[in-house]
Parts: structure tokens; sequence; C-alpha cells
């Protein structure tokens, strides 16, 4: 029964494998073309998109090069049509199609190729003209030098190394790909890969595979070593019976290999040095150990994205359901007495004002009053009174107005009357926000005060969900807070020169119109900063750097889902350790349905 491999989620397994799987279609081979066909087909087969069951190859070849001399005529009449006057010797390298795979029937024989059958690469220069070949031979790690014309004397340390892997994740625009309308548009190609590595003649070989699919870099790189059990499978036919039509014997058990003992010593060299880098890849140890440690990774990773799932959304659903709660109720029993206070203040200023002008009449009247009364107003400091009495009504007047504003900032945070989508403007809740943190930035203990500067640009309507769009300002700006009073508490505790000699703490807000359909909003720092394998982890769940009681590491990951995936929008953070750091919320002006 044969193995599906899927490229997305290509496995150490898979790759182990695949290979032993490859290594062993040569047995039935007569030539290097029939063996590259075993080669070809296997992998056009087996290599799956699990997801739509299609081949995850569009398209599949192998190319070996060849002196022209090695060549039919066919190739070698072919060869010589794209060199117009130029006259090749049998030396001459031709990167050559041996096998070929793919959707089109055309594309399932090397002879039907319109343009591919063999490629002259006539010196440096000629493969420089043709892109592909070019950024090939550069991504496998090889030398422009060593394809066109091999060194003898460095072939043996080339031939035995393990080459690099050719990877275009985006095939589409790319300039090293071409037949962009005619094929890599029409057949939706993704991405291209190819694997492959020098033989002990010096001649190259490749596998080339374009793709419907985009692979991730760890699986591309795992496709690396199949290059050698490839080799393998290709050597018995490296000095003999390259063509079907031209083989005159069967290779059987690899015995019969060359006409004398320096090949036949050369071919033994590349097989040991070849099966030695085989067994660094350690087969048989990998599939085994894979398999214990895939099938325990994957129950515990989904356990634990479970566990974590289901606690943050508890964990979130409590914290906003206690707050809106508590919201509410302050809200509620603080704006009633202060509304009564408020409104009566307006009549009490009203009515002292008065009492004081008819005092102020009485003694205009009757400035020589009986001498108990003096000695009653000097008790009294009737002066001061009505003075201090008119300061303290104007002051009870402010306060109650700052309770209220209190109180509507409170109201506009929580949105308890918005939690549906709704158009605001997105400076009434960083407004709101910062009045809820207002007491933690004072200056307290020793600490100076924690600046706030604000650059607003003239920003449209925002449409999101309020509520939650104000907590992860919340989030934000309690991080920034937190950072720097850690860094003024390790500043007291310092010298005197740490103590005076820094800036302000400062949190610096920056809102913006990126486009017509986005808008940016950037809450900076000048705190410690974010290393980076801390600022890696940020909006992990239930990660902090804070100590125990302080974090529970639920505020940026939840900040990240309100922001990513409820409005379709990125967070991001920027910090250089010792120079603050910054967070970046970019949001669609309209939430995409």
């Amino acid at each position: 029964m044969s193995i599906m491999y899927d490229l997305q989620k290509f496995t150490l397994r898979d790759m182990s494998e695949c290979g032993l799987a490859l290594r062993h279609l040569g047995n039935k081979a007569n030539s290097l073309e029939e063996a590259s066909n075993y080669i070809i087909q296997y992998l056009y087969n087996n290599l799956i998109d699990k997801e739509s069951g299609k081949n995850s190859c569009v398209l599949i070849r192998f190319f070996k090069t060849h002196s022209y001399g090695e060549l039919t005529s066919e190739l070698q009449e072919y060869a010589q049509e794209q060199l117009g006057n130029y006259l090749p010797d049998d030396s001459l390298k031709c990167l050559t199609l041996l096998a070929t795979a793919g959707e089109l029937p055309e594309w399932n024989s090397r002879h039907k190729s319109g343009g591919h059958k063999t490629i002259p690469l006539a010196n440096e220069e000629a493969i420089a003209r043709i892109p592909m070949i070019f950024q090939l031979i550069q991504q496998l790690g090889l030398n422009l030098g060593t394809v066109v014309q091999p060194d003898p004397n460095l072939l043996t340390d080339l031939e035995q190394r393990m080459y690099n892997v050719f990877y275009i994740p985006d095939a589409l625009g790319s300039p090293y790909i071409p037949s962009q309308t005619s094929f890599v548009i029409p057949f939706n190609i993704k991405s291209v890969v190819g694997f492959g590595g020098l033989l002990p003649s010096g001649n190259m070989f490749v596998i080339l595979m374009f793709l419907r699919v985009v692979i991730p870099r760890p699986s591309v790189d795992l496709l690396r070593p199949l290059a050698l059990n490839v080799k393998m499978t290709i050597l018995p036919f490296e000095n003999e019976n390259i063509f079907s039509d031209h083989s005159q014997h069967v290779v059987n058990d690899k015995i019969s290999i060359a006409t004398n003992n320096n090949d036949n010593s050369q071919y033994l060299n590349s097989q040991i040095a070849t099966l030695t880098q085989l067994l660094d890849v350690s087969e048989q140890s990998t599939i085994s150990q894979s398999d214990r440690l895939e099938q325990t990774n994957a129950h515990l990773q989904q356990t634990l994205d479970k566990l974590q799932n289901t606690q943050i959304q508890l964990i979130h659903t409590e914290k906003m359901s206690s707050l809106g709660q508590l919201v509410a109720g302050i809200a509620h029993e603080i704006n009633n007495p202060v509304n009564f206070i408020h409104g009566n203040l307006i009549y009490t200023k009203q009515y002292t004002e008065n009492l004081l002008n008819l005092i102020q009449s009485y003694q205009d009247y009757y400035p020589n009053p009986p001498e108990e009364i003096q000695e009653l107003i000097k008790e009294t400091e009737l002066s001061f009174l009505a003075e201090d009495l008119t300061k303290i009504l104007t002051s009870m007047t402010v306060g109650t107005k700052r309770i209220s504003e209190i109180v509507k900032s409170l109201r506009n945070f929580s949105r308890l009357d918005e939690a549906e989508i709704k158009n605001i403007d997105i400076h009434e809740g960083i407004d709101s926000t910062l009045m809820i943190l207002e007491h933690c930035m004072q200056a307290r203990h020793g600490y100076p005060e924690i600046k706030i500067i604000k650059e607003y640009s003239q920003l449209p309507p925002i449409e999101c969900y309020p509520s939650q769009l104000n907590q992860v300002f919340l989030n934000i700006l309690t991080n920034a807070i937190d950072a720097l009073q850690s860094l003024n508490e390790s500043r007291v505790m310092g010298s005197i020169e740490e103590k005076y000699n820094h800036p302000l703490p400062t949190i610096h807000i920056r809102t913006k119109v990126l486009d017509s359909k986005w808008v940016a909003i950037s809450i900076a720092d000048n705190g410690c900063g974010i290393n980076e394998e801390v600022r890696y982890r940020l909006f992990d769940p239930f990660f902090t750097t804070k100590p125990v009681g302080k974090g529970a590491g639920i505020g940026l990951s939840i900040s990240y889902q309100i922001i990513v995936e409820k409005h379709g929008g990125k967070i991001s953070c920027i910090s250089i350790p010792g120079q603050g750091a910054e967070f970046v919320i970019e949001i669609p002006v309209k939430i995409k349905n």
C-alpha cells in the first residue's frame, strides 16, 4: 500500500519513509531514464494535498547534466537549434530532461516537452541569462563554474556534500519562474521546490516540483535529505545506460557498474559516502522516535490548546462580567447623589450670595451696631467667612463636575449599552481609559508623575466593539504603566545618578489614518523595553514576566484575539531593550463580515 505525504505537514517520519521508498526504485530499472521515471512517478502520485485530495505537484521533472557527446542524435539536434551558430564540442554540458509527470498528457513524456528537452549550458554568462536555472544552481549551493566544467581535483569533496534546497515560496510574479501567464497563473502554481546534487562524474541532477500548495520552510528543509536517496538510486547508471531506448542490459544488484577499476572504485566511494550521509539522518530511529514524539506532542498540544482556550474564555467572561457589574453599580450609586449635590449647589450659592448681600446692607445702614453684635462679628471673622464661603462653594461645584466626568468615563469605558458593533470615536475610548488609570500615573513614593503625550489625527468613526476595544487600550496602557513603575523602582534603589539623570517616564499615544480603509493607534513608553525572546511570546496565553500575583498572562492574549479575530486587524510590538516598547494596533474602519 502506497503511503501518501502532505508537504504542508511533512514530518521526519515522512522524510524517512519516502527516502527509503525512493532508494529501492532503481532495483527494477534498466536505465537512468527508467530509474528517474520511477522516482518522478512515485513523488507525483504520493505527494498529496490532503485537504483537497489532489496531487501537490502540478508538474514535477527530473533533470541531469550530460556532455553533448553523450546525448542522442535527436537531443543533439535540439541543443544545436538553441545554440544557433555556436558549434558545441562533445564536452559541452547540457541540462537534460529525463523524466516528467503532470496534469496534462504532454507533461508525461520527455519527448513531448516543447522547450526543455535539453538546455545547453555553454558558459556562466549563458546560465545567467536563464533566471530559473541560475537561481536554482545558486540556491542549491553549487558553483556555476563547477556545473559548466567540473574540476577533477575538487570533484570528490564537492560530490560528497549534501546540498541545499531550491525554494520559491511565492511563484506568482517571481522573476525566477517563467511562463507566468501561460503556466503559473492558469494552473495556480503557488510555490516551487527543487533538490539535488552532484554525481561522481561531476554531473548535476535535480528534481523540480511546481506545487499548488505553499509549504512551510521546515517541510522544505526535510526534502533536502531526499536528494541522497535519489542519488543512491541513479548511481548504478552514472556511466552507462542513460536512455531507455539505448539500454543494452539490466543492471542487477548494482554489480555491473563500470568496465575499469577506477570507475568501479569511484562508484563505491560515492556509494559509501552517500550511505554514510543517510546514516546520519538515522532513518529507522527517526521513524520509531518520531512516532512516539508526534503522538505524545499532538495529544499534549490538543489538551493544552483546549485548556488554554477554556481558561482564557472563562477568565475573560468572568472578568468582563465582574467589571461590567462593578462599573454599573458604581456609576449608578455615585451619579444620583452627585447630581443631587451638584443641582443644589446652584441654589446654595445663590442663597449664600443673597444672605451675604443682606448682611452687607445691614452693615451699610447700621455701621455702629451694639457692642454684643460687634463682638460676635469679630469672633466669627465675618469678612473671612464671606470670602471663603464663596470659594468653598466654587470648589464644591468643580468637585461635583469632576466626579460627573469620572462617572461618564466609567460608563464610556465599559460601554455597557454598546455590546454590539457601533461606530465610535476612538479618541473618546482612549481618553476614558486614561481617566480610569489616572490615579496610577500620579507622582507618589518618590516616583515622578507619568507624562501622557497625545498626538491625535483626525480619524473617521470606527466600526467596532467599543467595550472590547477599550479593554485592549486598558491592557496595553496598564502594561506600560507597570513597566515605567518597575524602572522607577530600580532607579530609586540605585545611585543618585541613576535616580535623577534620566528622562521623565512618558507614554506617547499617536493615532493616524493609514488609508481610506485602515487606521493605526500607537502606544509607546520609554521604559526598560522588551528583549527579543520575550517579545516573540508576548501574545501567548498565560505568558507573563510579572511576579506571581501581579499578572495572569492573559491581557495581551485577549487583546490579540480582540484585534485580530474580532476586528480583523493587526497588533504588533516594536521594542529595543533599554529604549522602551511600542504597541501598534491597525484596525479597519469597517469590520469585514
